[in-house]
């Protein structure tokens, strides 16, 4: 069985369906229609330096974004492939290789050595030690024996040394002789109260001789011959100015003749008796002539009147001298029964 022939109508293709759109709406006719604007326009200006600027913003910023990009570009196949060794890179390296062997050749004899040495016996050094041994006691002695020495050395020169006592003994002295002779003495002087002022009752003493230390203090020989050429000859003069109410003009008329010559003994013994002023200068010169100060200073003691204003200065000195040498002496006297004692008198 057969299937029968479709019908030409069967064959004939239908044609698509029509889709109908529906016309356009048309505004109301009373708006009007909105007015077109005409198409921007960039210059061509704007346009190259917008380019300029993206194309300086690119070279800038490629050291950040050029290396991850440049494995992926064809042309850079040939860079990233290492480059070939030269033949001058090739000997410097085998010449390093070379002196590397060496080093290494080296480095093994070396422990070749100390492996030798390591295995080989400990020598008996005693022998040669003996003698060093004995040397060294030697010198040991002879060590001990010079601290010794030293040791007594040190213990005679602490026995020796001058102790404070000495010292300032040494200082008295010497301002006991620049007062002597009668000389400035600001330097000793100075020297002996630094040296005592921790003594009780030193700096009151010394401070009486601060008065007279610049210019000094005339000796015992200066203040005679003074006496002799000077002072006596004043005080008799005095006495023989004075004229007595009772005298007659004759008797005055002798009495100023006698106040221009002066007559006294020179053996200086007073008169017996006679004028009290001349008896105290005589015995002043009598005790002068035995160096005997203090006693010439106790004889014009008894002066008064004009004779003793002519005394005055010269008694002055005097008695300024018999202080300074009382003074060094009573210092002299108690710093000798300190060192006597054994005490430091601080």
């Amino acid at each position: 069985m057969s299937d029968a022939p479709s019908s030409p109508s069967d064959a004939t293709p239908k044609p698509p369906p029509r889709i109908e759109t529906p016309p356009p709406k048309l505004p109301p006719p009373g708006i009007p229609k909105p007015p077109r604007r005409p198409p921007l326009r960039v210059p061509t200006s704007l346009s190259l330096a917008v380019l300029l600027v993206i194309a300086l913003a690119l070279v800038g910023t490629a050291p950040y974004w050029a290396p991850s990009l440049m494995p992926l570009l064809p042309w850079s196949v040939a860079q990233t492939q290492p480059a070939p060794q030269s033949n001058q890179t090739q000997e410097q390296m085998a010449q390093q290789l070379a002196a590397i062997g060496q080093q290494l050749d080296q480095l093994t004899k070396l422990s070749n050595r100390v492996a030798a040495l390591e295995n080989k016996p400990a020598p008996d050094a005693s022998a040669a030690v003996a003698p060093l041994a004995g040397q060294v006691q030697q010198l040991s002695a002879h060590l001990d024996q010079i601290d010794k020495q030293l040791a007594q050395l040190a213990h005679d020169a602490a026995n020796n040394a001058e102790s404070p006592q000495r010292v300032l003994m040494v200082a008295l002295a010497s301002l006991g002789n620049a007062i002597v002779g009668s000389r400035p003495f600001s330097a000793e002087l100075a020297s002996v109260e630094a040296l005592g002022r921790n003594r009780q009752g030193w700096a009151s003493s010394l401070q009486a001789l601060e008065a007279a230390a610049k210019a000094g203090i005339p000796s015992t020989a200066v203040l005679t011959q003074r006496f002799t050429d000077e002072v006596a000859p004043a005080i008799l003069r005095t006495q023989a100015n004075a004229p007595s109410s009772q005298q007659s003009l004759g008797e005055a008329m002798l009495t100023r003749l006698r106040s221009l010559v002066i007559i006294r003994r020179v053996d200086g013994g007073g008169s017996a008796g006679g004028d009290p002023t001349e008896q105290a200068v005589g015995e002043a010169q009598a005790a002068l002539n035995k160096s005997d100060l203090a006693g010439a200073v106790k004889a014009l003691s008894a002066l008064n009147g004009a004779a003793a204003n002519a005394a005055q200065p010269w008694l002055k000195d005097a008695q300024q001298r018999l202080d300074a040498e009382q003074t060094i002496a009573k210092l002299s006297r108690d710093l000798a029964g300190e060192m006597a004692a054994g005490t430091s008198g601080g």
